[in-house]
């Protein structure tokens, strides 16, 4: 008896460490949008309505009105803009508030996942060109993931399915926007599936390896990617101000791989 008593308190003990440890919830507010929000890698329309994750190294804020669902993220460590250009940025979203991967909105796509070539330390102006080009042709893409099971499919960012994002960089400051609709209909089949008020959940994930679908990509494209490199390189700077080119080596970073519990904000009256 002494023991089982020892045991289930044991057992009571870990599991309270687990829960201090590991079991801390990011609960997030959205609010009510003030003012139309233009998808433009800017947070001009954000003043005070993003949240500093200070572990996971990102600023995040939410907006919603009746339609859409408006996300910014926020990025000042160079070592997590580089996971978000080498790797992409997933951001999923579970309408019933768990942390289940139902739809994903999968951009920037990510450079080795796209077949972009390593930064040289000197490169000459065709590959320096041809890497502009590619990084470019990379951002006009966004990949949409489920909701069933195994789907993908690539729009256009220029697209009329409601979905719209968009990444910048201002001094040194990566700026991600996404906009999508709130509830799917005949025209906008890609949707939180959920309505004003609700309780959903939001994950985010970049710098993942994934081998098999990079190798399909690249056999896609007939290519293979170069390898772990920089921003590509170019006078005027990579396509919508991303962080320059160059090489960096170091150590390696862990993959941002995070949930929160979003509250989306209701009708307002004002």
């Amino acid at each position: 008896m002494r023991k089982l008593y020892i045991f289930l308190l044991a057992l009571a003990l870990f599991l309270l460490l687990s829960a201090l440890l590991w079991g801390k919830d990011i609960n997030l507010n959205s609010i009510w949008t003030k003012s139309e929000i233009v998808v433009d890698g800017k947070e001009s329309e954000w003043s005070g309505s993003i949240y500093y994750l200070e572990e996971q190294k990102i600023g995040l804020g939410l907006q919603n009105d009746t339609a859409d669902l408006y996300i910014i993220v926020k990025a000042t460590d160079r070592n997590t803009q580089l996971q978000i250009m080498r790797r992409g940025l997933t951001i999923w979203l579970d309408a019933k508030g768990k942390k289940n991967k139902t739809l994903g909105i999968h951009y920037p796509i990510g450079m080795q996942e796209y077949g972009i070539p390593e930064v040289k330390a000197n490169p000459n102006t065709e590959f320096a060109a041809e890497q502009q080009n590619r990084f470019t042709e990379m951002l006009k893409e966004i990949e949409i993931l489920g909701p069933e099971k195994n789907e993908r499919n690539r729009i256009s960012r220029a697209n009329n399915l409601g979905i719209e994002a968009s990444l910048n960089d201002t001094l040194g400051v990566m700026i991600y926007e996404l906009k999508i609709p709130l509830r799917p209909t005949n025209e906008y089949p890609y949707a939180v599936s959920a309505g004003t008020g609700s309780d959903i959940s939001v994950g985010l994930e970049a710098g993942k390896f994934n081998r098999e679908i990079m190798r399909d990509r690249m056999r896609m494209r007939g290519g293979m990617p170069g390898g772990e490199g920089g921003m590509p390189p170019g006078d005027g700077g990579p396509p919508e101000g991303m962080p320059p080119g160059g090489r960096e080596r170091g150590k390696m970073t862990e993959p941002i791989d995070f949930w929160a519990k979003v509250s989306l904000a209701k009708v307002t009256n004002d």
